[in-house]
């Protein structure tokens, strides 16, 4: 069987996750070959690294500069490196598995695409759900044609976020770092798994997602020291004629809300309880996909590394997520409203803002699959 040579660029943050995975797991034939990261003295892995004798770089530059080599490289660097360090890998030949959102333009996006065609490799993208199995058992039951047509879908997610969450980096809530689009919001970044979600089961391959043409809705911004916005509810149209709902927030005082989801079709309607699906049949039959089990949380990198050695793309490429991109960028063109009531309330050793009624507004929006007014 083939040797995989892989490379981890960023090990800070969800790259730690990573990090775990290849220390403590036995990936049969897998070899980490070297780390990039700029911050590498901060990490708790370093001395690790080092007794190892992992060779340790700044960037994927300076690593292939070396004449060094990697079949898959993991991108788990910030948002606005993922462009450049992904060309370099394609350029060198490398397959590469990158962290969500890979970039929120869709020109470099487009490049990207076209880059990853050219090279004859494939570059994953990192949400982990579009690759358990049981979203792509109740996909393929859509493509095969088992609940008819789509009619409409829904989700909402929302996950308290305190100070600690927006100072753990330069471009939490940020529009744009170093020049690159971030756009960060719950839309576009920790809640946006969901969303995702429902784009890619309306795509027509086992690859590809939606299309999505226009946005309606309003975002609010709780939190005053963010430049984005904390709170989204959004309409996206379809080119397929779907209609799909988002409800998401950071600024209310629950830790958690969702995720849920409805997802209607001509024969069935897929609920989606904590990422749980179930098909109910207009007879009364079900169909329950189970769960993905916490083992399976980095299955999106053991599946790359198989790719590596058969040939296979994986099913979450840049491809699926495109249309993840378009949707946050029609959605920045939505109003924002300023809350002026959002509260600044303490929670163990840090602080949150919380907009009064806006998790209630939401839930009712999303119980009755319409947008909340503007000014609520």
């Amino acid at each position: 069987m083939k040797e995989v040579k892989l490379l981890l660029v960023g090990i800070g943050g969800y790259g730690e996750n990573y990090i775990k995975e290849l220390f403590t797991n036995s990936l049969h034939d897998t070899k980490l070959v070297a780390v990039a990261d700029p911050f590498i003295s901060k990490s708790p892995y370093l001395d690790e690294l080092v007794k190892r004798e992992i060779p340790i770089f700044r960037t994927p530059e300076e690593f292939y500069a070396e004449r060094r080599s990697a079949d898959l490289v993991v991108i788990s660097s910030p948002i606005h490196t993922h462009y450049s360090y992904i060309m370099c890998a394609l350029d060198h030949q490398s397959n590469v598995l990158c962290e969500k959102p890979v970039s929120i333009d869709e020109t470099l996006m487009e490049n990207l695409i076209k880059k990853e065609k050219e090279s004859n490799r494939f570059v994953a993208v990192g949400y982990q759900l579009c690759f358990s199995n049981p979203l792509q058992a109740l996909k393929k039951d859509i493509l095969d044609g088992l609940f008819g047509a789509p009619v409409r879908f829904k989700a909402l997610r929302m996950m308290r976020r305190g100070d600690a969450y927006y100072q753990r980096n330069t471009w939490a809530g940020k529009l744009r770092c170093h020049g690159e689009n971030v756009f960060d919001s719950p839309l576009s970044n920790a809640c946006a798994h969901q969303l995702q979600t429902m784009l890619y089961l309306l795509g027509s391959s086992i690859e590809t997602s939606c299309t999505v043409e226009s946005a309606e809705g309003s975002l609010v911004k709780g939190r005053p020291t963010i430049e984005n916005y904390d709170g989204a509810s959004v309409c996206f149209h379809t080119k397929e004629q779907v209609d799909v709902y988002f409800y998401t927030a950071h600024c209310i005082d629950e830790q958690k809300v969702g995720p849920f989801g409805m997802f209607e079709f001509e024969k069935a309607t897929i609920l989606d309880q904590d990422d749980v699906f179930t098909a109910c049949f207009k007879d009364g039959t079900l169909k329950n996909y189970g769960c993905e089990l916490p083992e399976e949380r980095l299955k999106k990198l053991h599946d790359a590394i198989e790719c590596v050695r058969n040939g296979n793309r994986p099913p979450c490429t840049l491809v699926s997520s495109l249309a993840h991109t378009k949707a946050v960028l029609l959605a920045q063109d939505l109003p924002v409203r300023i809350a002026s009531t959002a509260e600044k309330k303490p929670a163990k050793d840090e602080f949150y803002y919380a907009v009064p009624h806006l998790k209630e507004t939401y839930l009712n929006a999303y119980e009755h699959w319409t947008l909340p007014a503007e000014s609520v």
